[in-house]
């Protein structure tokens, strides 16, 4: 007996945990999932699993080097502020992980499909958490008040305080749009370029 077809919540709800959590089993599952519709040659599975768990891991240490670069220190200064950005960067990425998600009834679409192709769009609503300032604000506001390397260390320490304590009162919405060859079967639903519609940066910068 076949397992049931997935249905595009089920496929879904693996890009989103694939990309906004990085969470393995849902990309190993997402992998094999669509497997079968990546027959051209040389194409590999959708997600290098390895590569996005090195990109998730050199997270907060990637992000604290931009951060540091737009703060106005001297580089000793920005040297000794680096462990707390990176600690900040830790909890932003963190604090993704937390984002929960329900999803819509897929809406057919028609306009713009090849004939021999089906495609859906499936709304997704999250709760993200809601620091109490996003990166962009903050960096404004240490830029306008010129603050010293112990004014930053305590704002820095602060507002990673605020990314591990935020509640989840931060709504997005969204949907992905999925598509399908309707004479494979089963159907095979997928999106090339997920993070168009999945984009969890306005959330947090």
């Amino acid at each position: 007996a076949h397992a049931a077809e997935p249905t595009p919540q089920a496929v879904t709800d693996l890009f989103l945990k694939s990309i906004v959590h990085i969470d393995v089993k849902s990309m190993e599952a997402l992998n094999a999932y669509l497997r079968p519709a990546r027959t051209f040659p040389g194409q590999g599975d959708f997600i290098n699993v390895a590569e996005m768990q090195e990109v998730d891991r050199d997270y907060p240490k990637d992000l604290a080097a931009t951060f540091l670069e737009n703060v106005r220190l001297s580089d000793a200064d920005k040297q000794a502020l680096e462990p707390a950005a990176v600690q900040l960067f830790a909890n932003v990425r963190d604090s993704q992980k937390r984002i929960t998600c329900t999803l819509g009834k897929p809406q057919n679409v028609t306009e713009g499909v090849h004939p021999a192709m089906v495609a859906v769009n499936v709304p997704f609503n999250c709760l993200a958490p809601n620091p109490p300032e996003k990166i962009v604000a903050f960096l404004q506001r240490a830029g306008a008040a010129q603050w010293n390397l112990q004014q930053y260390r305590e704002q820095v320490q602060a507002l990673a305080k605020g990314f591990e304590t935020a509640p989840l009162t931060q709504a997005w919405e969204g949907e992905l749009p999925l598509a399908a060859e309707k004479k494979k079967k089963p159907l095979v639903w997928q999106n090339n370029f997920p993070r168009e519609s999945i984009d969890v940066t306005p959330l947090q910068y």
